[in-house]
């Protein structure tokens, strides 16, 4: 099989295989992706698109794989052979995925190459706009003094990830301090500033698909709780002046704060039923 870089120029080629969500982030500063075609006659036969977790090269560097696609189960084997080449040179010393739409004979073709596979709740949770808008907690209006994100300038905007990246060694983004703020979305975004310097965050990202996505909400200082709490108002608010009422929010619960919030928000939520996968790549 011959193996093909996805790139930037490329993607549109694979719109038949892979979703229009995934494709927007082919280009990004740690994505990449990798497809393997028949020497014969050039036809798809497997895919994969990854996103570097650790960069660096240090001793937590993990690629997580965020599509797998084969016409075949058989072809997956080959694919990951060329990605094991791939992410070595990038430093990786461990691979993982979570999926809710991998087969039975993909998920046996992953086993087969190395994966350890066990079966988990899906760290996602969707909740809809209209499910949102009748929780006690965003039937009042934000404080004036959260503000959409489209009424900072580009220095302040920077200046408000440094700052939280300087606090924060986690972030929901790995590539957050390479990303514009034409990333997100505008005006359901929204900061808060102490001082005249932007001390809160909350970013969400607007899918090709119409899903919402919330990346990052942070705040710093002596009221970063109540900010938080602000934020979450102010963005529920101007989305119900924007979207639809089943608008998908698409929540990641990534993290034991994020994961308390929606536990909280949202009790009777979970994740979908999903396959998760690692392995050691050194």
């Amino acid at each position: 099989m011959n193996l093909k870089s996805i790139l930037p120029d490329n993607i549109n080629e694979y719109a038949d295989y892979v979703d229009e969500d995934m494709s927007e982030n082919i280009g990004r500063m740690f994505y990449r992706g990798l497809a393997a075609h028949a020497p014969e006659d050039d036809s798809l036969l497997s895919l994969l698109i990854w996103e570097l977790k650790s960069p660096e090269g240090n001793e937590r560097s993990t690629s997580e794989l965020k599509w797998i696609y084969s016409a075949d189960p058989s072809y997956i084997s080959n694919i990951l052979d060329g990605y094991h080449s791939e992410v070595l040179n990038d430093g990786v010393k461990k691979t993982i995925f979570e999926s809710s739409s991998i087969k039975k004979e993909e998920e046996n073709a992953l086993s087969e190459s190395g994966f350890t596979i066990e079966q988990v709740e899906g760290s996602n949770i969707d909740v809809t706009l209209g499910e949102c808008s009748k929780l006690p907690l965003f039937k009042k209006h934000a404080p004036l003094y959260v503000q959409s994100l489209n009424l900072l300038d580009d220095q302040e905007f920077l200046q408000g990830i440094m700052n939280i990246l300087f606090k924060d060694d986690d972030p929901a983004l790995e590539d957050i301090a390479f990303l514009s703020r034409t990333w997100y979305e505008p005006e359901i975004s929204c900061y808060t500033k102490t001082d005249g310097k932007v001390t809160g965050l909350f970013l969400v990202h607007a899918c090709p698909s119409g899903i919402l996505t919330p990346v990052l909400l942070f705040a710093l200082g002596a009221d970063a709780k109540i900010n938080i709490v602000e934020m979450l108002r102010f963005s529920v608010k101007a989305a119900e002046d924007k979207y639809p009422e089943d608008t998908v929010i698409r929540v990641h619960r990534r993290n034991l704060p994020v994961k308390k919030i929606s536990a909280k928000l949202f009790p009777d939520k979970k994740g979908t039923p999903s396959v998760s996968g690692v392995r050691n790549e050194e």
